[in-house]
């Protein structure tokens, strides 16, 4: 009696069924019954890197605007780490991000998105369901349990299954996550995501979450998209398993590599395309696979000598470097005259 009550509560908050989704974030709604054949745009990692300490999300996202606005995507899917620091950026995000953007914002949030109950408190639940055209759509938070999904998300996926099952019409799954909680289940990829935020003592993805999605799987295709992505050769990586299911890992991090992924759905046939956001060449998105990681994964960038003057002359102006010279000078002053008093 309890799990209906908790699936009649799942659908009563988040409404498979809705006629519109509201995104939490800045407040703009799908109309999922007008759309057949619809595109979106996702990544992870907003912030960029640590690097930037801002307050504001990354450069290239913010100098993109324009063009996901004008992009004529249905939503914009963030794969966490939206923020750096939840507690106070979210004023600038407010202004410069959120209320700047056309389309719907969704997040599946990651490690820095979560402190106390202030992600909540202004954007609402973490995860969350909801319908376009004949795709569902599956948003999950992998840092309530440290990489496990359970309880009421449990409930999601259990209930996902029960739609598919019974409807024909239905014909994707999108899964979005912030971490990479399926890397560990499929044993050519446990080495790729090494710098990725990781469960202290592993997850239950291998024997509770990828039995259900197995099942969904059997009924239609299932995409898990996710966002921790590390130390990565590039802002992409897909994965077909033996089971069928879709695995893609994306984000940016405030680096030439920048760039994001663009999904369209058209008759409920997926497509991938890929945007630069330093207008760099990229290949097509098929081709950074687990092959092209491995063979790239790890390797150092060449080294730019042209920004040798750069460094010197940036070295000579700096503080540091003329304290420096004062500490060794003062030390062979000390040392002269200690050795002058000594004969």
């Amino acid at each position: 009696m309890m799990y209906f009550f908790k699936i009649f509560l799942i659908l009563s908050v988040f409404g498979i069924k809705a006629q519109s989704v509201t995104s939490g974030l800045n407040h703009k709604s799908i109309n999922s019954d007008s759309l057949q054949n619809y595109s979106f745009i996702v990544s992870g990692h907003f912030y960029g890197g640590s690097s930037n300490l801002t307050g504001f999300p990354v450069n290239t996202i913010l100098a993109h605007l324009d063009w996901v606005n004008e992009s004529n995507s249905t939503m914009l899917m963030s794969l966490g780490d939206i923020f750096m620091d939840v507690k106070n950026d979210i004023p600038n995000y407010e202004t410069c991000f959120f209320q700047k953007l056309n389309i719907p914002l969704f997040n599946a949030v990651g490690n820095h998105d979560i402190s106390s109950n202030i992600y909540q408190s202004n954007f609402g639940e973490t995860f969350f369901y909801f319908q376009i055209s004949n795709d569902i759509h599956i948003v999950l938070d992998t840092e309530i349990n440290d990489g496990s999904i359970k309880d009421e998300q449990m409930i999601i996926l259990n209930e996902v299954y029960e739609l598919v099952k019974s409807n024909l019409d239905i014909k994707n799954v999108f899964v979005y996550t912030h971490r990479t909680i399926w890397a560990r289940s499929y044993p050519e990829l446990d080495l790729l995501f090494t710098t990725n935020t990781q469960s202290v003592f592993g997850n239950n993805y291998t024997k509770e979450v990828l039995p259900i999605l197995a099942l969904i799987q059997s009924k239609a295709q299932v995409h898990v998209f996710s966002g921790s992505l590390g130390d990565a050769p590039a802002s992409f990586f897909n994965f077909k398993s033996d089971d069928g299911i879709n695995y893609i890992a994306t984000a940016i991090r405030g680096l030439k590599r920048d760039a994001v992924l663009i999904v369209s759905s058209r008759d409920s046939k997926i497509g991938f395309n890929v945007k630069s956001l330093t207008n760099q060449g990229l290949n097509k998105f098929e081709s950074y696979d687990l092959e092209f990681w491995t063979a790239n994964i790890g390797k150092k960038k060449g080294y730019n000598y042209r920004l040798i003057p750069l460094k010197i002359k940036n070295s000579i102006l700096s503080i540091e470097f003329w304290s420096g010279i004062l500490i060794v000078l003062t030390v062979f002053s000390v040392f002269k005259i200690g050795r002058k008093f000594m004969r």
